[in-house]
């Protein structure tokens, strides 16, 4: 290794060959999807497969009622655009909503990507992409500095945070090497080389690249995820779904063949001409037109659009509250997490050292040091810089956590004089201290205080005053020591040097803040029934501290703490029992998430993890939600299922709220839209039994049809969002998304409005005879018109008692102006259509008295829904 030649980087000529030969550092991207391959995607979801498998059904029974006249049943063609218009719209909300947030994921993550890199060419330095470097480059690398590549340092000595890559907190010390041994190595701990994703902490120096791109270790995790060979776990939501369309489908195939022989049955029995071979294929041909049409009117067309619908509404709104959503089907499933495991640092903590308190030399906590002496001290033995901005840049943490405290107090880079300065020595992990020696022999100290306590003379007071420090000094400082490491803080202590004494300054008192939104989201989140795990790298004390103050750990009787060590003990299924009431994880390895979520899931959990880091990238993958921190890594990002934008965990709670209200009003829109299909089943039933001709016209099916799909789907998509529903306890994964609540209302209603058309078509109590006018030209048409005015007005106040489960029906109903205007459109539209719609809509015009009749009898609905609520309550 010629460390001369090195130092000249290489040529232009160079540079094109190692491009030729090993490719450039760029990483892998996944292939982005083109909107129409993601509209081709859209037709993976079961219920645009059952659409479309209706949709075909039907134009297989109009091509063969072209030839066989008995198989047309009249309104095939309506029928059909009905059904292509559904599928269009569902998969089109769907692709547009899908489209718009994987731009917005590529735009951050190729923002994320835009990375500059020190690097040498011809002797010469320049500022290149990241992504432009090529095997054999010599780059510098810097405090602050994120390593661009895997290689060995030649040059130099500095100091790495890996945490990125292996979840270790602690920073690794690298040293320049005079030969190539090492390039290969894969070793985090290996003496001289510095891997991709790692921060230089401290110091700088001059490194080679040996692997780029893919062939580094972040190039092969980032990879591993585009990996599909391991079986994917079906979202929730779909699950869910899945189980409502194999029951409509039983449904609609029992009500079909029940239809189909009673149609068989009673026209044969009821038959005037002689039975004939003909006649009975002709009749059996009527009723497998009459039972694909019935299976065809089960299929509720609404719903997937529906569910895209508020999809795509739900996804905007959470881009607006910094939280974008990358897989939407993953984040409808944060309505039924019921497990969190939640890092620490950025998320439950601020993610920021901050000098808190400190603590001087006769053992009295003060929360400020005024003292021009002690500025000194913190500014010069220090390695971090004031940017431009005015505020503290690289180095480590800690350097920053002081010069901040600095600043703060007033401190401007024209205070320190730095020819003052003859020697500094950054932080040396096994000296555990850092030092500044100014060229009048005064030796500024700061480290771990056990390293230094034994050697204090004096301590110093914040107006100046120096002091003997005792033995009664030193134990009351001790004792301040202890009771401030169990208030999670990092101590660090601050004395001078000179003349044979050493002089303690302070003690200072660090400490990560827990965020001041974290306290009330964790609580939020525990009484919506979803159990926090803080998983960190923490020791356990400092673990234990947070999560009590949190409020992640509430009952030490009860919680359980486990530490890395513990847990891998654990057999899988030991450890899936303490899971229930597990609270923290400390000193958690990164495959410890993975196992975590792992035996989560075996157990039907619906889990969330959050991440950040190249090494959270596998628990995130793995997760049901895999929530990634904004300024985490691109690898995280695209691993995660959502991109938590201002790290809070105030966000995730947003976002399971969201989910929330998309589940409710799914569920509003199967009762809705149920009610409306078993209604019309029941009538086709019925129908045969009665002897009923088609109860609703061609036309008529079409507008019922357009209120229960299309514009029920716009006037529930808008429900506003609700708090109370973060104290319901979450729908465990193997529940029916049609719960008892659902079920009755869907039951109930359906049930009424049969009964309600049966009642009008056959004239009990003479309440059709009553509003039937004297002299009417059509008497048949006319009851039929009363009884579709009466059908569609109580579907209309149906809606009332469905996008409400309490007895209030108009709460929050001025939140979503939608439903009121589609509604109020819908009842002012049937109305115009029963006055003056005759020839299209097959009706005649109702008088008043038989239409303020039809209304009085629909909004009976309202008080019998009423009753129903109050019993199911019960």
């Amino acid at each position: 290794m010629n460390k001369e030649v090195l130092m000249q980087g290489l040529s232009g000529q160079q540079v094109g060959e190692s491009k030729a030969k090993y490719g450039t550092n760029e990483l892998a991207k996944k292939d982005t999807e083109s909107l129409w391959s993601m509209f081709i995607g859209a037709f993976d979801d079961i219920w645009i497969k059952v659409l479309c498998a209706a949709l075909a059904l039907k134009v297989i029974l109009a091509v063969l009622g072209i030839f066989v006249p008995a198989l047309s049943g009249g309104n095939d063609a309506v029928e059909i655009v009905s059904i292509v218009i559904a599928i269009a719209l569902a998969t089109g909300f769907s692709t547009l909503s899908e489209y718009r947030n994987t731009s917005r994921s590529e735009a951050l993550q190729e923002e994320y990507s835009k990375t500059y890199a020190k690097v040498v060419r011809d002797g010469k330095l320049v500022n290149i992409l990241t992504s432009e470097i090529v095997k054999g480059d010599t780059i510098l690398i810097q405090a602050g500095d994120k390593v661009p590549a895997d290689g060995l340092l030649f040059e130099g000595k500095i100091k790495v945070s890996q945490a990125a890559l292996n979840g270790e907190s602690r920073d690794e010390n690298k040293a320049a090497v005079t030969n190539m041994d090492e390039a290969e190595s894969t070793d985090y701990s290996s003496q001289g080389k510095v891997f991709m994703g790692s921060v230089v902490t401290s110091g700088e120096g001059y490194m080679i690249a040996t692997v780029i791109g893919d062939s580094s270790e972040l190039g092969k995790i980032n990879k591993s995820l585009t990996d599909t060979s391991e079986e994917e776990r079906k979202d929730t939501s779909s699950l869910k779904l899945e189980g409502v369309a194999a029951g409509i489908g039983k449904l609609g195939v029992s009500a079909a063949a029940i239809a189909g022989i009673l149609h068989v049955v009673l026209t044969l029995i009821r038959a005037d001409q002689a039975i004939t071979v003909v006649s009975v294929l002709l009749v059996i041909a009527e009723a497998v037109m009459l039972m694909a049409s019935i299976v065809i009117m089960a299929v509720p067309e609404g719903l997937p659009m529906m569910n895209s619908l508020v999809q795509s509404m739900n996804t905007e709104s959470m881009y607006k509250k910094n939280i974008l959503v990358s897989h939407k089907a993953a984040f409808s499933d944060s309505a039924y997490m019921n497990v969190l495991f939640s890092d620490k640092t950025g998320t439950i903590t601020q993610g920021n050292l901050s000098l808190v308190e400190l603590i001087t030399g006769n053992g009295r906590i003060i929360p400020s040091y005024q003292n021009k002496e002690f500025i000194e001290a913190i500014t010069l033995n220090n390695l971090a810089k004031v940017s431009a901005e005015g505020k503290a840049i690289g180095s480590n943490n800690m350097d920053r956590a002081l010069l901040t405290y600095a600043i703060q107090n007033g401190y401007n880079d024209s205070d320190n004089d730095p020819d003052k300065v003859e020697e500094i020595s950054g932080f040396d992990s096994e000296k555990k201290c850092a030092t500044v020696k100014l060229k009048n022999g005064l030796v500024y100290w700061k480290g771990a205080t056990e390293n230094i306590i034994d050697k204090v003379t004096h301590y110093m007071l914040p107006d100046g005053e120096e002091r003997e420090f005792t033995k009664a000094d030193k134990d009351k400082v001790e004792e301040q020591m202890h009771a401030q490491a169990k208030r999670t803080m990092k101590l660090l202590s601050v004395a001078k040097i000179s003349d044979g004494k050493t002089v303690l300054m302070a003690v200072l008192c660090l400490r990560d803040n827990v965020r001041t939104d974290a306290v009330e989201t964790v609580q939020i989140l525990n009484d919506a029934g979803i159990q926090v795990v803080m998983v960190t790298g923490d020791a356990e004390e400092t673990a234990v501290a947070i999560a009590k103050e949190a409020g992640i750990l509430a009952d030490e009787k009860k919680d359980v703490v486990l530490t890395h060590e513990e847990m891998e003990k654990l057999s899988d299924e030991k450890l899936k029992k303490v899971l229930p009431n597990l609270r923290v994880v400390s000193r958690a390895k990164p495959l410890d998430k993975k196992r975590l979520v792992s035996l989560s899931q075996q157990i039907d959990n619906v889990c969330g993890m959050t991440g950040d880091g190249v090494n959270d990238a596998p628990a995130l993958k793995q997760a049901d939600i895999g929530f990634a921190m904004g300024d985490g890594t691109a690898v995280a990002q695209e691993a995660g299922d959502v991109v938590i934008l201002n790290n809070s965990l105030t966000s995730i709670k947003d976002c399971v709220l969201n989910s929330r209200t998309m589940a409710k009003s799914v569920g509003k829109f199967l009762i809705f839209q149920l009610t409306v299909n078993i209604s019309t089943l029941l009538m086709n039933i019925l129908a045969p039994i009665l002897g009923w001709t088609e109860p609703f016209s061609i036309v008529q099916i079409l507008w019922i049809n357009l209120i229960m799909d299309t514009l029920a789907a716009m006037a529930f998509g808008g429900e506003p969002i609700l708090d109370r529903y973060m104290k319901e306890q979450p729908a465990k994964r193997t529940d029916n998304i049609l719960t008892p609540y659902i079920k009755s209302a869907i039951g109930v209603s359906a049930v009424f409005i049969t009964l309600g058309s049966i009642l009008i078509l056959e004239n009990i109590g003479g309440i059709t005879s009553w509003v039937v006018p004297t002299g009417c030209a059509d008497p048949g048409l006319y009851e039929k018109t009363f009884m579709f005015a009466f059908f569609i007005y109580a579907i209309i106040f149906n809606s009332l008692n469905t996008r409400s489960e309490k007895y209030n029906l108009l709460e929050h109903i001025g939140e979503n102006k939608n439903f009121i205007l589609v509604m109020g459109a819908i009842f002012i539209l049937q109305t115009i259509i029963i006055e003056v719609g005759g020839k299209v809509f097959n009706t005649t015009m109702l008088e008043p008295k038989a239409l303020l009749v039809s209304m009085a009898l629909a909004v009976l609905i309202i008080p019998v829904d009423l009753i129903r609520k109050a019993v199911i309550r019960r």
